[in-house]
């Protein structure tokens, strides 16, 4: 879901709509089912973790590296396709430690597939249209695919077709986009853009962990997982909305633009301040809040507008990428290998160091009003 500053003046047409949808369908399946297998299987490796941080990883080294940008629609579809019918090992693998290797196995092709994907994104979800429905959509139908699939059960007929359509369409939209492939801008970004897509990682990578705040509400599975898809998919949607407000004659301006791209990211940190706060109490107050507010933080972070032309703070590639490793999928891994130890404790520090890192950022920005680049959104 690459963001370029000249994305608006692409004219998007039904292929690019349909392959807007499967992209997000990949991401968002990646997020539930690897997940659960990991719980089902009942790996104690990083209490079953491990593949969503295999996942979540792969995307991050693939994401804007020279391999996804010189890759053609043929990969692409080859990698989707061997994604759909991989979904398939670990129920072949029925034999503990042999199905263990399957998942990992289909996690890291799946997470390569998905840097691929977004990679060669060429338009945004939020400058297609004047609402972003797209991810909308693509949470339904994963809501769908997940069911269809039994839910626990260890037959992916949903999850599979759902692959397999999605592979399909982004085939067909990238070997229809005549658009030449430009270099990728995403890596090079402050590390401060980071930290709202970790904390949207953390908190859909311990969706099935028995012991964060969402199991300790009490909610039944299915409510569980409808609530994660509604957070991660609709909350971007009805921001994006809300920033569409009128815009008072006169005020077009550059430094207009840039105000309010400042405001977002300001906005963005200190939801996810804020939320880190909310893990102290043990009320289900305080539990409900410890989610809504980072997923606020992260549509914010997604739907903000970005016409600067600068950069708070660009990291190298490398350094940008090995923050992202560390932010992301590190933490989950704590989190995972420490769950059992200190339970709850483990996510309120991994989210109480996001949330403290974000607070000194807005304090900084608050002395300093940034032009901001693109960068990637997605957790």
């Amino acid at each position: 879901m690459s963001e370029r500053p000249n994305a608006s003046e692409v004219q998007p047409d039904a292929l690019a709509h349909a392959g807007e949808v499967a992209q997000w369908a990949v991401m968002l399946l990646g997020w539930l089912w690897l997940g659960e297998q990991g719980m089902r299987l009942g790996w104690s490796v990083a209490s079953g973790v491990l593949a969503v941080v295999l996942w979540w990883a792969a995307r991050l080294m693939c994401r804007g590296s020279a391999w996804a940008l010189q890759a053609g629609a043929v990969r692409m579809g080859v990698c989707g396709l061997l994604t759909a019918c991989g979904v398939w090992l670990p129920s072949m693998l029925a034999a503990g430690d042999m199905a263990h290797g399957g998942l990992l196995l289909v996690a890291l092709l799946w997470g390569a597939w998905s840097g691929l994907v977004e990679t060669r994104s060429r338009v945004s979800t939020f400058q297609m249209g004047l609402l972003a429905w797209h991810p909308v959509l693509a949470g339904c139908l994963v809501g769908l695919a997940w069911r269809l699939s039994g839910g626990e059960s260890d037959m992916p007929w949903g999850v599979s077709l759902l692959l397999a359509l999605a592979a399909a369409m982004l085939h067909a939209r990238d070997r229809c986009t005549v658009q030449p492939m430009s270099a990728c801008l995403g890596p090079r970004v402050g590390w401060a853009v980071l930290l709202t897509p970790s904390a949207m990682g953390l908190m859909m990578g311990s969706l099935w962990l028995g012991n964060v705040w969402c199991a300790g509400l009490g909610w039944r599975t299915e409510t569980m997982v409808v609530w994660h898809l509604a957070l991660m998919a609709g909350a971007p949607t009805l921001v994006a909305w809300t920033w569409r407000w009128k815009t008072p004659a006169g005020q077009q301006s550059p430094a207009w633009h840039e105000k309010r791209a400042h405001l977002g990211f300001c906005v963005s940190l200190v939801l996810l301040a804020l939320g880190a706060l909310m893990l102290l109490g043990q009320s289900a107050v305080h539990g409900v809040l410890a989610m809504l507010l980072p997923s606020l933080a992260w549509a914010v972070h997604c739907a903000r507008p970005r016409d600067g032309k600068g950069a708070l703070s660009q990291l190298p590639p490398w350094l940008a990428r090995t923050t992202a490793l560390l932010l992301g999928p590190g933490l989950l891994l704590w989190v995972g290998s420490f769950g059992p130890t200190y339970g709850p404790a483990a996510m309120q520090m991994a989210m109480a160091l996001l949330g403290g890192l974000a607070a000194l950022q807005a304090l900084f920005l608050w002395w300093r009003r940034p032009a901001l680049q693109p960068a990637w959104f997605s957790p």
